[in-house]
């Protein structure tokens, strides 16, 4: 069995972590990890704040995650790629996984994406498209044709994100179940994650294994391992 991280930041590019890179894997190993996707924020205010070329861009939005890729490599910590994303028109936020470094490189402007665009790449590409938190004050609940899943259990310690309504959410829709810590501090660490069959080979092997995975923290066992009711 596999514990993966989900839903984690790093200082070096969310201006809301307090946890650099080197700092967010010696948590993450601590609490048991064998991996963790690193889903920095991705949205046009950062990307707006940013000077170059688009490749200097991801340059930047990357420095995280490689950062994370050092320190796992010493600390035996498997380290994929991901993001959370934000569109121009919503506070709405999307963990996307299976994306990697190539993929952001090559697709210029990504974070003016509209969900349908976003969509569109994510069935293109072999990705997985994940509504974090919808619950949360001020947000809205996205197009359930657009999702392939709902973070149903986000374990931020300073939010409310009414996990129990996401998971009703997810259940009447169909879609897949995740849950994570959103580690931006050290409260953070450990609150959530997935369970799966064995260690991920890279993005790809990623998102074949997501879809069957079971749930951390432990009162989310009861779903594990999670079908989603059609």
């Amino acid at each position: 069995m596999f514990k993966l991280e989900t839903h984690c930041h790093t200082s070096e590019v969310s201006g809301c972590s307090r946890l650099p890179a080197v700092q967010l894997v010696t948590q993450l190993k601590r609490s048991g990890y064998g991996g963790a996707v690193i889903t920095d924020h991705f949205h046009h205010g950062y990307f707006d704040s940013l000077t170059g070329s688009w490749t200097q861009k991801i340059d930047c939005f990357l420095s995280g995650y490689r950062a994370a890729c050092e320190a796992g490599a010493q600390a035996g910590l498997h380290i994929y790629c991901g993001l959370e994303f934000r569109t121009t028109t919503s506070d709405n936020d999307y963990l996307l996984f299976g994306a990697t470094p190539e993929l952001l490189y090559s697709t210029p402007e990504l974070h003016r994406y509209t969900i349908p665009q976003l969509r569109a790449l994510a069935d293109r590409e072999g990705l997985l498209l994940v509504q974090a938190h919808p619950f949360r004050t001020g947000l809205t609940r996205e197009d359930p044709a657009l999702l392939d899943g709902v973070e149903v259990f986000n374990g931020n310690a300073r939010h409310d994100s009414h996990n129990d309504d996401a998971l009703r959410f997810a259940r009447e829709n169909g879609l897949l179940f995740f849950s994570g810590s959103d580690h931006h501090e050290t409260e953070d660490r450990g609150r959530g994650g997935m369970v799966l069959p064995r260690e991920p080979k890279d993005e790809a092997d990623l998102v074949r294994l997501l879809p069957s995975a079971g749930l951390l923290p432990d009162i989310l066992l009861e779903f594990f391992p999670v079908k989603p009711e059609k």
